[in-house]
């Protein structure tokens, strides 16, 4: 799954990510090597290893960031999709009902 660094006021850190997504460091790191010359910064894209890949389309959908106070629920409504549907096409995310600031959820319109 990507994942969105977010801003420097969050402190985000290898660490932290690599806590909140239940992965090690150095997995983080073998998923992103850049990771290794480079310091994280906001607005970087990530891998995040150890979630199920997600088949795309080669056209039809659209990557969304998660901003805060979003839910699937909220986001199924602004683009006018049917909620169940949405959480179904983004599988790499495990708990519905929890979504991170910065994580990429997958919107496909077939």
């Amino acid at each position: 799954m990507k994942y969105v660094v977010q801003p420097w006021e969050t402190w985000e850190s290898m660490d932290s990510i690599a806590a909140r997504f239940g992965v090690t460091t150095n997995a983080l790191v073998a998923a992103n090597p850049i990771l290794s010359t480079v310091p994280i910064y906001p607005g970087m894209i990530l891998m995040i290893p150890g979630r199920p890949p997600v088949t795309l389309p080669a056209n039809g959908y659209l990557e969304y960031v998660v901003q805060p106070g979003d839910s699937f629920f909220k986001i199924a409504n602004k683009f006018r999709l049917n909620y169940r549907t949405v959480v179904g096409q983004n599988p790499q995310i495990p708990n519905p009902d929890v979504l991170w600031p910065g994580e990429i959820v997958n919107l496909i319109y077939a």
